[in-house]
């Protein structure tokens, strides 16, 4: 769990703040207010200097990037705004807009009703930089889909950067219009995933530091290993650790914090069977089936995905999470787990399947 794996993606950012005097109201210093990427999120520094730098190969337009909440996906967006912002002077076709998809729904909508419909155009249209955060709750609105698809042609006929976030990944079928999915597959579509290891562990580091817990390197190796969440889950994760000990009138050391997770897991791990039977159900399956012998190519995959799951979840050993999957034996589920773990970097679609079901 190498921390040298981390990079930092430098923008300003909106770092986290704290209303305690117990610690620093902003937790950290200019250099880390960016986004903390891991091995997991390797495409994501070349494609931010690209749009930094104006270097955008052609033909990747829109690009969309695409992962569970928690992610990063709003920090990164409001970091290349404000870094965008910085770097270039105002002016008329040097504007940039950052703002969330429900909110362009809601002022198309607005221009309709007050018949400014040609200003509500003019206004993102003469944009050097628009970015639509959340771009899933459009699903549901046909006319501003339809009205962001001309806005997307003519800024794109125009040079211009466009820069979306969805949940999901934007080809997944009856999301948008035929015509709009169709724009976004056009472009480049960039998955960002849960901070792995090594960035909880650089968290989890930085955390302790402003905390002034000096917890040692091998207890945060283990809450980085157990804390398999988002940044700002870790964070709030670790605050109650710290306030738990503080009332006790204790220090958060290495006993309390495995004692704490230690209670967390039991509190809310989900068991194998419950991965198992939520794999089923996205994958439009019986929980029978996972745990058969069918060798479908569906159900072989289905399957593959529940046990990579229940390891990478649960933490149970190769032989218990076997003998819930009709009595594999060890080496089976270290290949199907292993399987999913390589593929899911080149095969989108089980990628956005594990982050889903993650």
């Amino acid at each position: 769990m190498p921390v040298s794996e981390v990079r930092i993606i430098p923008f300003a950012g909106r770092p986290l703040e704290f209303e305690s005097g117990d610690v620093p109201r902003t937790l950290f210093s200019v250099p880390e207010r960016g986004f903390l990427a891991g091995s997991e999120n390797y495409l994501l520094e070349p494609v931010v200097h690209w749009i930094a730098e104006g270097s955008v190969p052609d033909g990747t337009m829109p690009i969309t990037f695409f992962g569970p909440s928690g992610c990063g996906k709003t920090h990164l967006l409001q970091g290349i705004d404000d870094t965008w912002r910085k770097s270039r002077r105002s002016g008329r076709k040097k504007r940039s807009y950052y703002l969330r998809a429900a909110d362009f729904a809601r002022q198309f909508a607005e221009a309709i009703d007050t018949r400014t419909v040609d200003e509500f155009r003019r206004r993102y249209r003469e944009s050097v930089l628009l970015i639509l955060d959340d771009l899933g709750v459009l699903t549901e609105k046909p006319a501003a889909q339809e009205e962001l698809l001309f806005t997307l042609d003519a800024l794109i006929a125009d040079g211009c950067t466009v820069l979306f976030s969805d949940s999901q990944f934007p080809g997944e079928s009856g999301r948008y219009s035929e015509r709009l999915t169709a724009r976004l597959l056009g472009g480049l579509t960039v998955p960002i995933a849960l901070p792995g290891p090594a960035v909880r562990l650089r968290f989890l580091q930085e955390l302790s530091a402003a905390f002034r817990c000096s917890l040692p390197p091998t207890a945060l190796e283990f809450a980085a290993k157990e804390l398999r969440l988002s940044i700002p889950a870790l964070h709030g994760t670790f605050v109650q650790m710290f306030f738990e000990a503080k009332v006790e009138g204790a220090k958060l050391d290495t006993a309390r914090l495995k004692a704490f997770l230690a209670r967390r897991r039991t509190e809310t791990q989900p068991t194998v069977a419950e991965i198992a039977k939520k794999t089923a159900k996205h994958f439009a399956l019986k929980l029978a089936d996972l745990r058969g012998t069918s060798r479908t190519k569906t159900i072989a995959r289905a399957r593959s995905v529940a046990v990579y799951l229940a390891r990478e979840i649960t933490g149970l050993s190769l032989k218990d999470v076997g003998k819930y999957f009709g009595g594999r034996d060890h080496t089976t589920i270290r290949h199907l787990a292993e399987n999913v773990e390589s593929a899911i970097a080149s095969d989108a679609d089980l990628r956005n399947a594990v982050l889903k079901l993650r």
